[in-house]
């Protein structure tokens, strides 16, 4: 009876010690489901932030990318419009000069015309008014001393004349001290006037 007992006892511990061991290892599969599962989460969040992260590093080079494109732009269509404007400037003053070069040369035969005495005494009464005195000095081309004597009697004026120009026509009128000098000569009016002309096409072209 004795060894019966014994027996007996030792089926029942036997039998806690599998169902401990049995706990034990279902224990630790939950454990390492739950790790397994822990690792899971972790691995996606870590994925997932590097996947943000790689994607806000991409909007960011392509960002900079479109601003450094546009500043290219933008620079490369300011040098165009530059030189564009710059060589619509040379094709200008090409023409200007050309156009006053022929002026300046159909003008030197201006004395030979039979309207110059007109225009001379036009340009006189000119002088006169802008120096506003009764007394002042005529510097005309030796070519144009008498017509300028017959010109100041006709228009009552008197004035010293000095014939020491070398002109294609015209006048330069002074006050004796010279603090006031009037240049009306054909090439100091069409040098006016091609400055003038300049500044109108700047204007233009700058859209003032």
């Amino acid at each position: 009876m004795h060894s019966g007992f014994l027996l007996r006892n030792g089926l029942v511990i036997l039998v806690a010690y599998e169902n401990l061991l049995r706990s034990v290892d279902e224990s630790a599969e939950e454990r390492e489901r739950e790790l397994e599962e822990k690792a899971r989460v972790t691995v996606e969040h870590i994925n997932k932030n590097a996947r943000e992260q790689a994607e806000r590093i991409r909007q960011s080079l392509i960002t900079d990318a479109e601003k450094a494109a546009t500043i290219e732009k933008n620079k490369l269509m300011y040098l165009v419009k530059a030189e564009n404007k710059a060589q619509l400037i040379r094709i200008r003053e090409g023409l200007l000069s050309s156009s006053f070069a022929e002026a300046a040369l159909r003008l030197s035969g201006l004395r030979d015309r039979l309207g110059y005495p007109e225009i001379f005494g036009k340009l006189i009464r000119d002088a006169a008014e802008a120096l506003g005195v009764d007394a002042f000095q005529v510097h005309v081309d030796k070519r144009d001393e008498e017509l300028c004597r017959k010109t100041l009697a006709a228009l009552h004026l008197n004035a010293e004349i000095i014939p020491d120009l070398d002109s294609a026509g015209g006048l330069v009128a002074c006050l004796p001290d010279r603090s006031v000098i009037i240049s009306n000569t054909v090439e100091s009016r069409l040098e006016r006037a091609r400055e003038l002309k300049k500044r109108e096409i700047y204007s233009i072209l700058s859209g003032d």
